[in-house]
């Protein structure tokens, strides 16, 4: 069973090339670039790639080998599947060159298929193996070249991999997150194949590595057992967040991370009673720290959206106020290393140690939350001041993160009438927070000598503190109507 984290290299550079090579942690040292060319082969129908089989024979220095791989699961950056290796003569196609018994089952249905060449591979790989100080060893492979489809079409190979040897998974992870802390890296869950594949036009942009199916939360199980997955479930998505947002560098990819992180934070503090020994304390605070870092740059970046749609209604200038508030959003990097490396962190710590509990997940999460419902009711019934009302949202954000992550054990109750309001008090809440949050970041700017900035300014404050009038009226009823909506769980 393969099991390998693949990292891309976000720097093309020649300087971050160096960079990585030298890096002590990869123990490349002095080592020669070893030069191999795959062939990969399917029919002209796809018959290998819609049975999820992978077959390639790639030129490693001196040796032909032949390699088939089957269907695993790929999730955020961790390829874990099975794998087949065979030295051969020459780069031919023969799938009867596996001997394996589980091999020769999978291949028997297609030894008759006319097999070509779909793609190639080009590329020059450093390779090294480093022990860890679990007692696991890791293979390391630093790849740079590119891939080639039908056609002369071409995409770069800039990457690390690190193959687990021997051990425990969450060393690849651990050593991943110190890599990526340090280095322009960061998980990438498609295969050179499956970006080849992409390349050629032979699947959909958005078929992903491997079908993996998640599977639902049962109210029997252990708690302690079904919080862990839920939390891995939870990292997983979280990387292919930073992903999108590495790729789109936009606002909304943005938001979508720091929205799939909040939840994570949510079923931290929902679950730390089952972490007895404080073993996920310190990543959990890394996580804050990194999504705290980002609050000024996320104000900044609402504030330019509200300014450009006040500004269009009204028929004012939106440069000068909107360029200002997006200078001031991207002088907050993402660190996106910084957030990866967290989670990379929170998921081999859940490998090494799950969460332990002496109860069944329904039973613990209907505790809980009936002690989180007090706890918000209460908190609604003091939030007299800007700061209390803050942390009311806070707790409506949270509350709502983890009834939806746990929908699965009410599977015959409606919990939609209760998420329905949690969604629309976290809206109103937020557009509250908004006119407190203009405050903060424009006062400033609308006392400035810049008379174009300041009368714009002005004017945005002004619309959030007016709008906030009402929306606190119409939180008060969607309050209410929270107080007597059905719970799922009774």
């Amino acid at each position: 069973m393969e099991q390998e984290l693949k990292l891309q290299i976000l720097d093309p550079s020649p300087a971050a090339w160096t960079k990585i090579s030298q890096h002590p942690l990869l123990a490349l040292g002095t080592t020669s670039p070893l030069q191999l060319h795959a062939f990969y082969y399917d029919s002209r129908d796809g018959a290998l790639q819609r049975a999820r089989l992978a077959y390639r024979v790639r030129r490693e220095g001196k040796e032909w080998v032949a390699t088939l791989k089957a269907e695993g699961q790929s999730t955020g950056g961790l390829h874990q599947r099975p794998e087949w290796n065979v030295t051969v003569f020459s780069s031919e196609a023969d799938l009867r060159v596996f001997t394996d018994p589980d091999a020769v089952a999978l291949l028997t249905p297609f030894l008759g298929l006319v097999l070509q060449v779909i793609l190639e591979t080009r590329f020059e790989r450093l390779e090294s193996r480093v022990d860890r100080v679990d007692g696991s060893q890791i293979l390391v492979a630093l790849d740079r070249g590119e891939i080639v489809a039908n056609g002369g079409l071409r995409e770069p190979i800039l990457e690390v991999e690190l193959e687990l040897a021997a051990g425990e998974a969450a060393a690849v992870l651990e050593m991943g997150a110190e890599l990526c802390l340090d280095l322009p890296l960061l998980p990438d869950g498609e295969s050179k194949m499956l970006r080849g594949l992409h390349l050629a036009g032979l699947i959909p942009a958005e078929v992903g590595a491997t079908r993996y199916q998640t599977p639902p939360l049962r109210r029997h199980e252990n708690a302690g057992k079904a919080f862990s997955r839920l939390l891995i479930q939870q990292s997983q998505q979280a990387i292919s967040e930073a992903r999108r947002h590495s790729a789109d560098n936009s606002t909304k990819t943005l938001h979508q991370l720091r929205k799939t992180v909040r939840s994570l934070r949510a079923l931290l503090r929902f679950c730390r009673a089952l972490d007895a020994d404080n073993h996920l304390a310190s990543t959990a605070q890394e996580l804050a720290d990194w999504f705290h870092q980002q609050n000024i740059r996320r104000d900044h970046e609402v504030l330019a959206m509200y300014w450009e749609a006040l500004a269009t209604a009204t028929g004012s200038e939106v440069i000068p106020l909107h360029s200002w508030l997006i200078e001031q959003a991207e002088a907050t990097p993402a660190h996106l290393g910084q957030c990866v490396a967290a989670i990379l962190k929170l998921w081999a710590r859940l490998l090494r140690a799950a969460l332990y509990s002496d109860q069944d997940l329904q039973h613990y999460a209907e505790m809980h939350l009936r002690r989180q419902d007090r706890q918000l009711m209460a908190a609604g019934a003091a939030a007299k001041t800007a700061t209390s009302f803050h942390a009311l949202r806070i707790r409506i954000k949270n509350w709502r993160y983890v009834i939806i992550a746990l929908g699965d054990i009410w599977p015959s109750k409606d919990s939609k009438t209760l998420l329905k309001l949690l969604s629309a008090l976290q809206e109103i809440s937020g557009a509250v927070h908004d006119a407190d949050m203009a405050g903060q970041h424009l006062a400033g700017l609308a006392t400035s000598r810049k008379h174009g900035l300041a009368f714009s300014a002005g004017m945005l404050m002004g619309y959030l503190h007016a709008r906030e009038s009402r929306q606190r009226k119409k939180f008060s009823r969607y309050w209410e109507r929270l107080e007597n909506a059905p719970r799922p769980w009774g």
